[in-house]
């Protein structure tokens, strides 16, 4: 899946057997036998003058899937015999964890990519140290051992922490699946103890880090029985006891807890953009992947990924994210693949190479379109300049109608949300991380709901949630007089890069049937002369 900075409580752990002892606090020890690799346990001692990026310094990392076998066609072959891959490896013969040469193959790209680091997707049962998970880091750390050796610079190694493993982590053998509650201490130290496991693997001196913490990206919190914030201090503390150092942590929005950044995933399907990080990929398609439903953002010959890369370096480098995840270096079951493939070559390993080199040296691009020099753009049903709605689906379900020569659309609902939504979009050449106060002239019918706001992503982080994402205009009150009425919204600071569930705004009902009907939109750079708008302009609170 709202990010602060720099504080940072960890996150959690899974819980494996079925009696685990609890253990106290930071600096116990774990329930778990000795860890499977050998660096552990470090003291401070071990980081000195270790390679450190520096926190606010760009930076463009990727996460790096390991589970596939050409020898036991794991993750290669569907269980029913069909293709598992929807895009290719360009050499499916060497394609295995377990060897050096495919790795070293993996590495030598992302040299060519330009990639500071990358994380591989460590899916690591703790006690259970038969799995691919930990035995694809040896011949990993081999093959980046034998590019340093050769004077080479392989990105360095973070851990890309996958916590569907606490809803699905086949614990214990031969035993009911269990499904770790991250509130208990037994789930908390289950929940260490895999990324415990994982650096014990890694030498300190390839691991990626932020002023000396080493990355830890946390996949999503839903998939925990239970969560709660007591878990970032908890696991910080575990860490920080066993290796000398602090983790830094990138948790996924939905984890509770501060972290000192936030990311999201789904970079491949649309850009994501967080205080800290932004995530971004080449398109989805998951069609090998049985028992999904349809699911595809075209790549567009490139052209998807290198809008992604262009809109993250529009962003005026003072409010831009210092951080890319590249999502994903290889997952071809879903095709978010940005490696060298059959189907693609290395294009994509060219435009990483191209986006990444501009990313780090603070290039801005400037936004091109038809609405660059006016004042105002528009949305009615009809005729819409400059703005749009987007179109159904999810929590934005709308339906269009045509009543008394007025064509308007109006709020439906939807099996996502309670909540019923309108949500739009503005050209970006109008409006791109503007920080500017905008005025919306919305005409609306005044029935179906209690009130209304206007909810829009403004460039004030402590304003809404999402870091400013949904920031609420003032109320709206509906009357319930059935007649078509206009009001004017001040909304302070718009920045609008589509962080509003990939639109810019939305108008948010409330009460009654949460029925809304708009035919106009309007939104100027001006103020507008309240004079002239008649005697259905209403006032707001």
């Amino acid at each position: 899946m709202a990010d602060k900075g720099r504080i940072i409580e960890t996150f959690v752990m899974l819980l494996l057997f079925a009696v685990l002892a609890p253990i106290a606090l930071a600096g116990q020890s774990s329930s778990f036998a000795r860890p499977p690799g050998e660096h552990f346990p470090l003291s401070p001692n071990s980081h000195r003058n270790m390679p450190t990026f520096k926190f606010g310094k760009p930076v463009a990392g990727t996460t790096y899937f390991y589970w596939y076998d050409v020898d036991t066609s794991a993750h290669i072959v569907n269980h029913d015999g069909s293709d598992a891959l929807t895009t290719h490896p360009a050499d499916m013969k060497d394609l295995s964890f377990k060897r050096t040469s495919w790795h070293r193959r993996q590495l030598l790209d992302m040299i060519d990519a330009r990639l500071d680091f990358f994380m591989p997707v460590y899916w690591g049962v703790p006690g259970r140290y038969d799995g691919w998970s930990f035995r694809g880091l040896p011949p990993l750390v081999e093959a980046h051992d034998s590019l340093l050796k050769e004077g080479r610079m392989p990105p360095l190694i973070g851990l890309f922490y996958d916590t569907s493993i606490l809803r699905y982590s086949n614990a214990p053998p031969g035993g009911p699946n269990q499904h770790i509650d991250l509130s208990t201490e037994s789930g908390k130290d289950w929940f260490y103890t895999a990324m415990r496991d994982f650096f014990s693997m890694i030498p300190p001196s390839k691991w990626a880090r932020v002023d000396g913490r080493p990355i830890v990206f946390l996949y999503a919190a839903e998939f925990a029985k239970a969560q709660d914030p007591a878990q970032m201090p908890y696991v910080r503390k575990r860490f920080a006891a066993d290796f000398g150092v602090d983790p830094f942590i990138v948790k996924h929005r939905d984890w509770q807890g501060d972290a000192y950044a936030i990311y999201q995933w789904g970079g491949a399907i649309a850009l994501q953009i967080d205080e800290h990080v932004a995530a971004l990929g080449p398109g989805y398609d998951h069609s090998a992947v049985p028992g999904r439903a349809p699911l595809i953002v075209d790549r567009r010959g490139g052209a998807t990924y290198s809008d992604n890369w262009e809109r993250l370096l529009a962003l005026s480098p003072s409010r831009r994210p210092w951080m890319v995840h590249v999502e994903t270096w290889n997952e071809w079951h879903e095709g978010t693949d940005v490696a060298h493939s059959l189907e693609y070559g290395r294009m994509y390993i060219d435009l990483t190479r191209k986006y990444a080199d501009l990313f780090r040296q603070g290039v801005q691009v400037p936004i091109q379109g038809l609405y660059a020099d006016v004042t105002e753009v528009h949305w009615d049903p009809d005729n819409a300049q400059g703005m749009s709605v987007r179109p159904c689906g999810g929590d934005g379900e709308w339906g269009q109608l045509t009543a008394a020569d007025r064509t308007y659309i109006i709020t439906r609902p939807n099996t996502f949300s309670a909540a019923q939504y309108l949500y739009f979009c503005v050209d970006d050449s109008f409006a791109y991380d503007a920080d500017e106060t905008m005025y919306l002239t919305v005409q609306y019918r005044d029935d179906g709901c209690d009130a209304f706001t206007v909810q829009y992503d403004n460039t004030d982080y402590t304003q809404g949630p999402v870091q400013g994402a949904f920031r609420d205009s003032q109320i709206v009150r509906i009357n319930g007089t059935s007649r078509w009425k206009t009001v004017t919204l001040t909304l302070p600071h718009c920045r609008f890069v589509n962080r509003c569930n990939q639109a810019d705004l939305r108008l948010a009902p409330t009460g009654g049937s949460l029925s809304l009907a708009v035919s106009r939109l309007t939104l100027r750079k001006d103020a507008p002369d309240f004079r002239s708008n008649g005697a259905d302009h209403e006032p707001v609170q």
